[in-house]
């Protein structure tokens, strides 16, 4: 079968796993880009932005250009970037303690020892879900509520999955700049990507374009417009693991950018930085990380997954995929926790990898 058959077919599968999800009511609606060597092969949006009327709120066709609660996303889109962005311009190492520039989390021996490297790679020691918000309220109170975690297990011995490291890393971006982590990420990744639609605490005027997330009885109702991550909205919408809201068409520059970044202007990140921060730095046959990033994940990368793929998920129902190898993209945007949490996507992420594999290796 000739190459642009198979495509064809491919991405009819894609299209049925994505009405599926509708169908089984994963989620209300969805945006789903890929792109292949630089060009787009698939952009197509699903559904609707809720599955029914909330008091004010009346859902509205999906499109391409919807804004979505990134979630984790975050993590890699945000912050990664922005900590090897510095590491680049020498304002930071990967083996810098934290401490050094936040002292107050020094305040044993075991957190004094806790360096970026750890961070990024979730081998800190931190402990996993933290509901922080219940106890700490404002930025302040929340980063304090960080420091006075025990750790798991001594950092670098093992991995655990955290964003409590994150969101001291988006502090250490606002020590060092002077800018907070949306301040700087809007002037020195999203502005110059031109991914305008891409930020933190999204204006009002926006509102009508944002899909919303949970329904929750004690945040007032539906969570329209603001982060949904607790944690997060504690800190008043800007941090390190969660907050930032962004559209397929966006996440796809930003997604191009990573595979080609010599023909990206400005260059956002060196090509050897890009190599880095997606190569192996801690094995696990599950999930093992890079630098911010998941390499290799079966769970969501399904038969894409390989030591060239790396991705990341998102709480609220958003991932990314970048497989290296077949310079393939794969920004999948939805809502999943609207009305309520609990749904799993990795089948469905799976459902689409797989189908996509099927591309290289019939």
């Amino acid at each position: 079968m000739p190459f642009s058959a198979r495509l064809k077919e491919v991405l009819t599968e894609v299209d049925v796993v994505m009405e599926r999800g509708l169908q089984e009511y994963a989620f209300p609606g969805a945006a789903l880009w890929i792109g292949w060597r630089g060009e787009t092969v698939h952009s197509a949006a699903y559904g609707k932005t809720a599955d029914q009327a909330y008091e004010q709120y009346k859902p509205i066709l999906t499109t391409m250009r919807t804004l979505y609660d990134l979630a984790s996303l975050t993590k890699v889109v945000a912050t990664t970037t922005a900590i090897m962005q510095l590491i680049e311009q020498d304002k930071l190492q990967l083996d810098d303690l934290i401490c050094t520039y936040l002292p107050q989390f020094g305040c044993d021996a075991q957190k004094e020892s806790i360096t970026i490297r750890h961070v990024l790679t979730h081998t800190s020691g931190l402990p996993g879900p933290c509901r922080l918000y219940q106890e700490h309220h404002g930025p302040a109170q929340i980063l304090n509520g960080i420091c006075q975690q025990a750790l798991v297990f001594p950092p670098g011995t093992r991995h655990l999955y955290n964003d409590l490291g994150f969101i001291l890393l988006g502090e250490l971006v606002h020590e060092i700049t002077s800018l907070n982590l949306a301040e700087y990420t809007r002037a020195y990744i999203f502005e110059p990507l031109g991914m305008h639609d891409t930020l933190f605490k999204p204006a009002e005027s926006l509102k009508s374009r944002i899909a919303p997330t949970e329904y929750v009885e004690w945040r007032g109702g539906l969570v329209h417009g603001v982060v949904h991550d607790e944690n997060a909205w504690e800190m008043e919408g800007i941090a390190g693991h969660a907050g930032l809201f962004s559209t397929a068409e966006d996440l796809a520059r930003f997604c191009t950018m990573l595979l080609q970044p010599e023909q990206t202007t400005p260059m956002i990140l060196q090509p050897e930085t890009i190599a880095r921060m997606t190569s192996i730095q801690h094995p696990d046959p599950d999930e093992a990380f890079g630098l911010g990033w998941v390499i290799a994940a079966p769970y969501f990368m399904g038969n894409l997954a390989s030591n060239n793929t790396y991705g990341h998920t998102g709480f609220t129902g958003t991932s990314l995929l970048i497989d290296k190898a077949h310079q393939l993209a794969i920004v999948f945007l939805a809502n999943s926790v609207c009305p309520q949490r609990g749904t799993n996507l990795n089948p469905y992420r799976r459902g689409i990898a797989n189908a996509l594999a099927r591309l290289f290796h019939p």
